[in-house]
């Protein structure tokens, strides 16, 4: 299952969690972009606060989204678009975590060769 984040405000605990729905549901809000271009745009912060927002709706209240409007309140609840950009960050990283063998201090340094077979007659 993919984790969520969580971002605490007052009595309220927001979790944003990029589930295939949630991306399906970011990517139709952009036009029809695939999500990897979109989620890099965010991370540059090439994509202003409108992609913020649209990231937001799309994966809030645990992945299942919410209105655009929500997202909004959520982001002036919190100060403003730079104090919400860590908990989108987290989601990020949370729903992509690098491949085990990539991961920092698993590895000699060195590639390691596959289990995989040739192909019959090769």
């Amino acid at each position: 299952m993919i984790a969520a984040a969580t971002l605490k405000q007052g009595k309220s605990t927001h979790k944003l969690r990029f589930t295939t729905g949630a991306l399906m549901r970011f990517e139709e809000d952009n036009n029809g972009t695939a999500f990897d271009v979109l989620l890099d745009d965010l991370i540059q912060g090439k994509g202003g606060v409108r992609l913020l927002i649209s990231a937001l709706a799309a994966g809030l209240e645990d992945g299942a989204g919410v209105s655009r409007e929500e997202a909004i309140a959520l982001v002036d609840a919190a100060g403003g678009a730079r104090q919400v950009v860590p908990f989108v960050g987290d989601a990020i990283a949370k729903a992509f975590p690098p491949p085990k063998g990539d991961a920092p201090g698993t590895g000699d340094g060195e590639a390691t060769a596959g289990k995989a077979r040739p192909p019959a007659g090769a």
